[in-house]
């Protein structure tokens, strides 16, 4: 477990470079797969993160400074990225295993939201909170139909 001071502002960006970093790491990717079925399903992953990223700078740019400066500490246990780094993820990979890497790094932001929630914050802060773990739900769901539509083509 780790404790963890930081304001609204730092969690977005980090947020934003998260989703950045693995928009770029799956078109990386997907420039070294055969299966095209594989292919479609990290092109379309690039793509989603990448937009993700997007929607994190207009989400910040859109909250108050009080809202983005507020201080919060939060206890939460260590993201495990070793899944992201370890994984086998060849030429050779199926779509199941590029979907379970993804699932894993998605727990992950969805627990820190959660956390976040949980705070003593303002009302307004944990609400920005709750609608970017919304968002995330949302765009998980979106992530594993276009997945499962890649699957049976």
């Amino acid at each position: 477990m780790m404790a963890n001071v930081q304001t609204a502002r730092d969690v977005i960006e980090q947020t934003k470079a998260f989703h950045k970093r693995l928009g770029s790491f799956y078109k990386e990717l997907s420039d070294t797969v055969e299966k095209e079925r594989v292919k479609l399903l990290l092109d379309y992953m690039s793509r989603h993160h990448d937009r993700l990223a997007a929607i994190m700078d207009e989400y910040g740019e859109g909250l108050s400074e009080r809202v983005l400066k507020t201080w919060f500490m939060y206890v939460h246990k260590e993201c495990d990225l070793s899944p992201f780094f370890s994984a086998k993820l060849g030429p050779d990979m199926t779509t199941n295993e590029v979907m379970k890497v993804a699932i894993d790094l998605d727990k992950c932001l969805l627990e820190t939201y959660e956390a976040m929630i949980q705070n003593d914050i303002p009302d307004d802060v944990s609400e920005v909170f709750q609608g970017l773990l919304d968002m995330e739900k949302r765009e998980n769901i979106k992530l594993a139909k276009s997945a499962l539509r890649i699957e049976t083509l």
